[in-house]
């Protein structure tokens, strides 16, 4: 191969397999299962009792929660791996609002919906999207507003594992 067609074909290829790197990483690292300190049920409690302390900065339970694992059970469906599910949905409207006026389809991603789960190991995890990771996609006003959940999802956390 000529030196001419090397440099293009290098640079073609090398930026492909950043992409495909980038990618992967995007896929194992969005959505995050963290494990929790407490049982299950002091877990649920622990977020039904913080997430109203933060309603002073616009947080709230805008549907009610969601006992994911009765309905699997009421269908008969069996999921190995998890005893308990249960999941719920996190918003501050403001923020949610400011995002959708920048891009309506964006509502499509909201309320934030935390699942709270017992694996058959009897350890308790919240499984939720990584909006941190999320919010390097996009730009500006959306941008914003993921990191400030972001910020806010983590200090929430915090006083849910103390």
């Amino acid at each position: 191969m000529s030196k001419v067609l090397a440099f293009p074909v290098g640079l073609i290829a090398g930026v492909g397999g950043v992409g495909l790197v980038g990618m992967k990483l995007f896929q194992t690292q969005m959505v995050k299962e963290i494990k929790s300190p407490k049982s299950f049920e002091e877990t649920c409690e622990a977020i039904e009792n913080v997430i109203p302390e933060f309603a002073s900065e616009g947080w709230g339970f805008p549907i009610n929660k969601w006992d994911f694992y009765k309905s699997f059970e009421n269908k008969n469906i069996d999921v190995p791996n998890i005893r308990k599910l249960t999941v719920y949905f996190v918003c501050n409207a403001k923020l949610a609002a400011k995002v959708i006026n920048t891009n309506n389809a964006m509502a499509g991603i909201m309320p934030c919906s935390w699942a709270v789960m017992e694996k058959t190991d009897g350890k308790t995890y919240i499984a939720k999207m990584n909006i941190g990771l999320m919010a390097k996609i996009f730009t500006r006003t959306i941008k914003e507003a993921m990191e400030k959940v972001e910020a806010d999802e983590k200090r929430m956390l915090e006083k849910i594992f103390s």
